[in-house]
């Protein structure tokens, strides 16, 4: 029965992260569970804060307490240790926001960022969900499981002004593990800059993944 109740309150917690807001009929019906476990498997959930009650529409969404677990998860990555000095040492050299994405079935979420230091810089996206589809660091990750070698994506934005590069990291058994990807506005990347970032991004990869794999070695 515990381990049914659990079931049922991740299944609660995933449709909210995919509709936003929901009220209780519609969890019950989404779920084909009876209201009144849906209705005290939600009061369990809010008194923790891992959902909250608008109490003028009735509908829950996702609490604070939720993302605060997401973060403790994306920062007890060690990967992202042993890529941290590498990825700052590429956003001095090239002076625009670097970004470290993983995959999460069809998302990619957005874990590590070196913003870069200048007046224009684009929207954070750290600790972010994006469909991995709309994404450089989301095509590159899925190429990398056909292909060999370090592969780039981009992706333009022209509504936002922004263009992302993307490569990938491997593991010390050559699978893909994350994305590495700069984020800057379209229009500080022309095509003789967009050549030195591909260039110095896949030598940042090539520096990570060599440098993960005595890390992967040790456990």
């Amino acid at each position: 029965m515990a381990t049914r109740t659990l079931e049922d309150a991740l299944n609660i917690i995933e449709l909210l992260r995919k509709k936003y807001s929901l009220g209780v009929s519609e969890l019950s019906k989404e779920l084909k569970l009876n209201k009144n476990k849906v209705f005290r498997i939600l009061t369990t959930l809010e008194l923790k804060g891992i959902v909250e009650l608008n109490p003028e529409t009735g509908k829950y969404k996702l609490g604070m307490n939720l993302i605060k677990l997401e973060d403790a998860y994306i920062k007890s990555q060690d990967f992202i240790k042993v890529a941290r000095p590498v990825l700052r040492s590429l956003r001095k050299e090239i002076n625009e926001t670097i970004y470290m994405a993983i995959q999460h079935k069809k998302d990619v979420i957005y874990i590590y960022e070196e913003p870069a230091r200048k007046g224009v810089v684009v929207n954070s996206r750290l600790a972010q969900r994006f469909k991995a589809h709309k994404t450089a660091a989301g095509k590159v990750l899925r190429k990398a499981k056909k292909e060999i070698g370090f592969p780039m994506e981009k992706t333009i934005l022209p509504e936002e002004e922004i263009i992302e590069i993307a490569s990938i990291v491997r593991d010390e058994f050559y699978n893909p593990i994350a994305a590495i990807s700069v984020i800057a506005p379209i229009h500080r990347v022309n095509q003789g800059k967009e050549k030195i970032i591909e260039e110095k991004l896949i030598s940042s990869a090539e520096e990570i993944t060599e440098l993960l794999a005595p890390a992967f070695s040790l456990d």
